[in-house]
């Protein structure tokens, strides 16, 4: 019994509640209503007579009349209606069209009064038939309508360049098209259909944009004549003898328009209508074809929109400063923001300026004017100068100057430049650092010749009859090596080499190396140990040449008869067959303890001889021919 009581008394509450809203608080709290409006017959307007008649006035005046409203028509541009509205100075606003955007700032009706949408209006001479077709005209729109907005946002997606005149009210919508100040306009269907006829304008196929027509009002404002107004809407909208019902039939219905038509135009079209059956499948194929062009050039007008801003994202976004500069006076069309960061510059300080002017230092003045003179003739040019920021401070650039070349001609240049300070850093440091690297390199070569020279002295301090030796073998050697074209590496290691190869001896009493008569068998094998004694001593020091494997094998002889290892042919190094070579040359020609010096002659007689089955023909011919051809000489000979 108790939850039956409870249910029954929240019940009545409700009721109270929706009594006191839809019949105390208008008569109690509203009595003064200012309504906004502006002229678009046939939904609200004011007549010749200074009575605002129309549909939207229509239900407004029969609902103040059922809730003791008074009425304030204040009238002004659809412009100047929104800002009224925003500032609060309307309670409310007729024919205003539903947006989410519009929601945002104003407060609506849920229900619409009519459906509406836009259509365009050309001069009688242009005949647009699509959207495309308007691009490149001036279009009159009504400031912040709808159906104007709609169509700056379509035709910025699709590429269409268009020029806008913006107007106070679709009347003056007609009047600029009939005064040619815009060359097509965009109203409302249901203004455009009840004004035209009193206009030279002519109505085109494109329409766009369908909207609901609704009361609007100050966020927050005016809630309370918003839902007296939907209450009535909603009680109107299916009783066909409503007021609502009864202005549209007034307003919009067949008879209303057909009322701005001449009479003989029905004539004329039954008249027509013969000719149209004629040639409606001519008209029919026609159309297919115009749809797939029309299809095809949307199409294309999108392509070339996505390439136009592609092409203005690489030019904006670039990391490089990039300008566009005018041949004619050679001023700045255009910068981009790398252009700002590194000169620092906004766009409007540099842009119908001259870099001359803003960013060449005055010392460098005449190679910015010279650029500029060969830039204006459409030379290309690429340079690496430096320029000045705004502040002052120099900056080293790399220059690209391209021409811009239309079917006019040559109308400005694309300058690109890029800071090299970096770069310049680098590669200063980077010449530093190879130079400090050569001398280092320098530094260790003549540390390792030096090295070379200590054990050549060594050598031949403990073998004084054959001293000079190994100089005589090295000199020989590397002029072997020159007449052989080998590189100016494998020349300098076989000089090295033959410097030391008898440092092996080191190793041998002094007694057996300065013994004058005949050796015996086992001072002869003591002999023959050098060249690996050599290669002990030598492998363990770090050089850049193979040093140690020339002195190991200076003995050998192509036909393996050499010694410590009997190597023959190509087991044998080129360094040291031209090392046998020599040292042969040198020892035969040169006194030694045990006898007198042989000749030149006949030394070079051993090597013809032997060659090709002791020594490599090729070192024995360059050996040959330094002497007999060239003229050859042992240093202090």
């Amino acid at each position: 019994m108790q939850v039956l009581t409870r249910k029954l008394l929240t019940r009545c509450m409700a009721a109270t509640a929706l009594g006191l809203l839809l019949f105390s608080a208008p008569a109690q709290a509203l009595h003064h209503v200012k309504v906004g409006f502006y002229q678009n017959a046939p939904l609200v307007f004011r007549d010749d007579d200074g009575v605002v008649k129309g549909l939207f006035a229509d239900v407004l005046n029969a609902v103040a009349a059922e809730n003791s409203w008074t009425m304030e028509w204040v009238e002004g541009s659809f412009a100047e209606g929104l800002e009224r509205l925003e500032r609060r100075e309307l309670d409310i606003m007729a024919a205003v069209a539903w947006t989410e955007q519009r929601e945002q700032l104003f407060d609506f009706t849920r229900e619409a009064v009519v459906s509406n949408w836009g259509v365009f209006y050309s001069r009688r001479d242009m005949n647009p038939t699509s959207i495309p077709d308007l691009d490149g005209m001036k279009v009159a729109v009504v400031k912040r309508d709808t159906y104007g907005e709609a169509f700056k946002s379509l035709a910025a997606r699709f590429g269409i360049t268009c020029s806008y005149l913006e107007v106070d009210d679709y009347p003056d919508v007609f009047k600029a098209i009939e005064g040619y100040k815009a060359e097509a306009g965009l109203v409302s269907r249901l203004f455009g259909l009840t004004n035209e006829a009193e206009h030279r304008v002519d109505r085109t196929n494109i329409f766009l944009e369908p909207r609901e027509l609704r009361f609007a009002a100050p966020k927050g404002l005016s809630v309370t004549v918003l839902q007296i107004l939907d209450f009535h809407l909603t009680k109107w909208r299916p009783i066909p003898d409503s007021p609502l019902n009864r202005s549209i039939q007034n307003w919009l219905s067949e008879r209303s328009v057909m009322s701005v038509i001449p009479r003989w135009f029905p004539w004329f079209v039954g008249a027509s209508l013969a000719t149209v059956l004629g040639v409606l499948f001519t008209n029919l194929m026609l159309r297919r074809k115009v749809l797939a062009r029309s299809r095809e050039l949307l199409k294309s007008r999108a392509d070339l929109s996505r390439e136009k801003v592609l092409f203005e994202k690489l030019f904006e976004e670039s990391p490089d400063a990039l300008v566009l500069q005018s041949t004619e006076d050679n001023s700045i069309l255009r910068v981009n923001r790398g252009f700002t960061r590194l000169f620092g510059y906004r766009r409007d300080e540099a842009e119908g300026r001259t870099l001359n002017e803003m960013i060449v230092p005055g010392d460098l003045l005449q190679e910015g004017i010279e650029m500029d003179r060969r830039t204006d003739k459409g030379n290309a040019l690429q340079e690496e100068t430096v320029r000045r920021k705004k502040s002052g401070t120099l900056v080293d650039v790399s220059l690209i100057s391209v021409p811009v070349t239309l079917e006019g001609g040559l109308v400005g240049a694309y300058v690109i430049y890029r800071d090299i300070s970096a770069a310049k850093e680098a590669r200063k440091a980077l010449i530093e650092s190879r130079e400090h690297a050569e001398k280092s390199l320098e530094s260790m070569s003549r540390a390792w010749e030096q090295t070379i020279d200590v054990l050549a002295m060594a050598a031949e301090t403990r073998d004084p009859y054959t001293a000079g030796h190994q100089r005589n073998v090295s000199a020989l050697s590397e002029a072997i090596a020159k007449e052989l074209w080998l590189d100016k590496e494998t020349v300098n290691s076989i000089r090295m080499a033959g410097l030391v190869h008898d440092v092996g001896k080191i190793n041998i009493p002094t007694e057996i190396l300065s013994k004058p008569g005949t050796l015996g068998e086992v001072e002869f094998a003591l002999i023959r140990t050098h060249p690996e004694v050599g290669y002990e001593i030598m492998k363990n020091i770090e050089l850049p040449w193979r040093l140690a494997d020339m002195i190991l094998q200076h003995h050998e002889r192509m036909d393996g008869s050499g010694y410590p290892r009997g190597l023959k042919g190509d087991r044998i190094m080129l360094e040291a067959k031209v090392l046998a070579v020599a040292d042969v040359v040198e020892a035969m020609s040169s006194h030694r303890p045990y006898r007198a010096s042989l000749g030149v002659e006949a030394a070079l007689e051993e090597i013809e001889t032997n060659k090709g089955r002791l020594y490599d023909p090729q070192v024995a011919d360059a050996c040959l021919r330094l002497f007999r051809e060239k003229g050859f000489r042992f240093p202090g000979s």
